[in-house]
């Protein structure tokens, strides 16, 4: 039953926009015939879209290489930018490049769907593509669920802004220089420990050098003392 809901609205939505209302009533009526009151109802309900979101469903059909290309770079953005929050300074050109990919794919979408809204009768204005922009940027990265709903053409509503702070350049340089001042802090720590070990070291042997050092003169003299002994002892046994 899922299945029929969704390609009953897939069909409505990429339908003609002005025969929407019209098509959605002979559906519903279909699928009352059929004995699915429930099904008829749900598509009954659903509300005309508007001519942004109208557009947005149908990307999939008539952009589909493009449309690709613009999820492919949301993944290496939201992928590179969580290597380059996480301190990665080999991210900063990924995301630099990947960003540039995703204006791209923006711009040559927003124009196809500017003209396919001209095509159909519909304006498109500078305010219909600034939402059909922000509306590519936001499902670009947005979860799976929504990005089939897009990629299929029954989209119910336009994307939601998706909490993913998207970094500058500068905001980058200055996340990598972060990063780098980290790396020369932490590389600096290494050094005075290694220099205290060293140091440490340094005085363990130096400490069983003068032992060593002493030993050696303890052994002198108690070799002096048993030669002078043996000595004596040998004067005592001549003088018997």
């Amino acid at each position: 039953m899922e299945s029929d809901y969704t390609k009953t609205v897939a069909a409505l939505l990429r339908g003609p926009l002005a025969g929407f209302t019209a098509a959605r009533s002979e559906a519903a009526s279909a699928l009352r015939k059929q004995e699915k009151p429930d099904l008829a109802r749900r598509i009954a309900a659903l509300r005309k879209p508007s001519a942004a979101l109208w557009a947005l469903n149908q990307v999939g059909a008539v952009a589909g290489d493009d449309l690709a290309e613009l999820r492919s770079a949301g993944d290496h953005l939201r992928q590179a930018q969580e290597r380059l929050l996480q301190g990665d300074r080999s991210a900063v050109q990924e995301m630099s490049a990947a960003t540039q990919r995703q204006r791209r794919a923006i711009d040559s979408l927003s124009r196809r769907l500017g003209m396919v809204l001209t095509a159909s009768g519909h304006a498109a204005s500078e305010e219909t593509l600034r939402r059909l922009r922000e509306d590519l940027r936001s499902a670009s990265i947005t979860d799976t669920e929504t990005w089939s709903a897009l990629w299929e053409g029954r989209l119910l509503s336009e994307p939601e802004s998706v909490s993913f702070p998207t970094l500058d350049i500068t905001d980058m340089k200055r996340v990598a220089e972060e990063a780098a001042d980290h790396a020369v802090a932490a590389q600096r720590k290494r050094l005075a420990a290694a220099a205290e070990n060293v140091e440490r070291a340094e005085e363990i042997e130096r400490t069983a050098r003068e032992q060593e050092e002493t030993a050696r003169q303890r052994r002198e003299h108690a070799t002096d003392a048993l030669r002078e002994a043996r000595d004596a002892l040998s004067k005592l046994q001549q003088e018997r």
